[in-house]
């Protein structure tokens, strides 16, 4: 081999240091940015749970409510009857009340 074909085969192995040099810093600057990736990662999976806990417990405020709303829906309904009722036993102890004090119908 001569002095030429040496110095090609030195500068193909330059070109190709140089390339995996080159990738190598890209593979390193790919992990550094997954490490980051991985963090804010667990920074947002955290922040969902937190969310999640803070719409479960006001999930659970808003199902009492939808419960106490339905109650009061059945004491509504129920109050219409009701007062029809008293207003009947008012009505006869009103009744009963002039019967008793002699008071007559004019």
């Amino acid at each position: 081999m001569n002095e030429e074909n040496l110095q090609q085969i030195h500068n193909e192995l330059a070109e190709g240091d140089k390339r995996m040099n080159s990738l190598t810093d890209e593979v390193t600057a790919i992990k550094l940015e997954q490490a980051q990736f991985r963090v804010e990662l667990a920074e947002n999976t955290n922040a969902t749970k937190r969310i999640e806990a803070n719409t479960a417990e006001m999930l659970d405020v808003f199902e009492s409510w939808k419960g106490a709303m339905k109650v009061l829906t059945w004491i509504g309904k129920a109050a219409k009857p009701l007062g029809y009722l008293v207003g009947l036993g008012a009505s006869m102890a009103a009744f009963w009340a002039a019967l008793k004090g002699g008071v007559s119908p004019k």
